[in-house]
This record gives C-alpha cells, structure tokens and sequence, in this order.
C-alpha cells in the first residue's frame, strides 16, 4: 500500500507511545539470520535486516529507548536466551500455545505461507500434506510451522530436522534425491532455490502447507515485558497508515524470474 510524504511525515513528527520504560533502558533484539524476509543477516557486516528488524527500529526510535542488537545464533539458542531473559525480544516468529505461555507476545504483523519443495523427479506429485506421508522430508532444525501442521507432522509424517551449519543444506538434500520434499516459508524456499541454483531440480508445490502469523516475542524474564503495549500501539500506527504494508513490500520476492 502506498504511503504519502505528508501521511508519512505525520507519522514520524507525531509524538511517541506513553511507554512504560521502567527498568528498561536499552533493548536487546534478536534474531534469525536466514529467514527471508522476516529477518536476514548481512553478510558485509553482521547486521540484522528484513520487515521485523526494520520494524523494530522505527518502533523503538518513535518510543525513545536505544536497540541493540546481538550476534549470529542458532534458532533454538535464541529462544531459549528469550526464554531466560538474556534477549529482551525476539524478531519475528510463529505463534504456538508454547510460545504463548513463554513469552509475551505483540500483535500479529504479518502472514506467511509454509510451503513444500519437492525434487523435480518425483514420480507422483503430493496434492495435499497426506500424500507425503511415506516420503523422506527434511526442515530447518529448530523450526516450528504452527499448531495444526507440527500436530499432523507429528503423527503421520517422517521429517529429519539437523542442525547443518550451512541453511541451504536442505535444499540440497532434495536437489540430490536424498530427501523428497523440504518444508520451509514459500518465500525463503523461492530465494534458496535460486541462491543454491537447482532450478530444474526442485520445485514448490501449488499448495501451502499451512498460513501462520508472525509476530515479535518478548522475554517475561527482563523488565522491557512492560514496553509491549506501548509497542503493539505504535505497530497499530503503522498498520493504519500503511507504513507496515511498505515495510512488507520492499522486502517481497517479485513473480516470475524478475
């Protein structure tokens, strides 16, 4: 959605969220360093970028509390950091009724597809998540893909999910028919398909494995809990002026080979 000057201007000179910053003098954020485009690490200098680190700037810039954000980490290693309150917030991740009851957690602030990648030579293609049933599949270590589909998963199919060093691994395993099908976000699946060039040897199903939300989730452990009403207010700002579909757009894949 397209946001003008003046909209834009207004929503940066407006004054910030009445914060409850008691306690919490700086923010320390983290997250994945591979998840198109929820949050990817820059290889020339570390940092943290996608919708959710992007967003978490303006947020806190607007709510006048400093961010810092921290090094490379495994997935797993940052929620349990989370969960013990050595990372204040977490950028970007799927709602469960673990999370939940873990950790504090925003307002949703965007959708994203779970899609399947299968290899091209495939003899039946899966028409929906009961077809894979009986195949080899593979998914990022540490990862959940929501309630309804981890519960399916859990009973009916056969995913192996390693802690390999390199994420696009994975995508590999397909492409050499060591695995049948990897199950990861559409949109990051796109990207590393085309980033380990094995087009013509995978290729994404039609379907979606599932739709989750996505929001940003806050450690109870560390005083900045107290922050995220005011942070939901300011991210409700956004959504209404259309600043956070900007965000969304700059980051989205565009249809096709362009």
């Amino acid at each position: 959605m397209f946001i003008t000057a003046l909209a834009y201007a207004a929503l940066s000179l407006a004054p910030a969220s009445s914060a409850d910053t008691d306690g919490c003098s700086k923010v320390k954020l983290n997250g994945s360093s591979v998840w198109y485009p929820v949050s990817m690490r820059e290889q020339a200098d570390g940092s943290l970028k996608g919708v959710f680190p992007d967003l978490a700037t303006e947020v806190f810039t607007a709510l006048g509390v400093p961010l810092m954000v921290g090094p490379e980490l495994p997935w797993k290693r940052l929620l349990t950091l989370l969960e013990h309150g050595q990372i204040d917030i977490l950028a970007g991740a799927y709602l469960t009724d673990e999370r939940l009851a873990k950790y504090g957690v925003s307002q949703p602030v965007m959708q994203e597809e779970v899609g399947v990648i299968i290899r091209s030579n495939l003899g039946v293609r899966p028409q929906s998540l009961k077809d894979l049933a009986g195949l080899r599949g593979v998914a990022p270590f540490g990862a959940s893909f929501g309630e309804e589909f981890e519960n399916f998963a859990t009973s009916h199919l056969s995913i192996d999910r390693q802690p390999f060093e390199d994420f696009k691994t994975n995508i590999l395993l397909v492409a050499e028919e060591k695995a049948d099908y990897l199950i990861i976000a559409r949109q990051e699946g796109e990207r590393m398909i085309k980033e380990a060039r094995v087009e013509g040897k995978v290729e994404v199903l039609p379907w979606v494995a599932s739709v989750n939300t996505l929001h940003f989730m806050f450690s109870r452990a560390t005083p900045c809990i107290k922050m995220l009403e005011a942070f939901d207010e300011e991210l409700l700002r956004r959504r209404e002026t259309g600043r956070l579909d900007e965000l969304i757009e700059d980051y989205t894949l565009p249809v096709g080979d362009g």
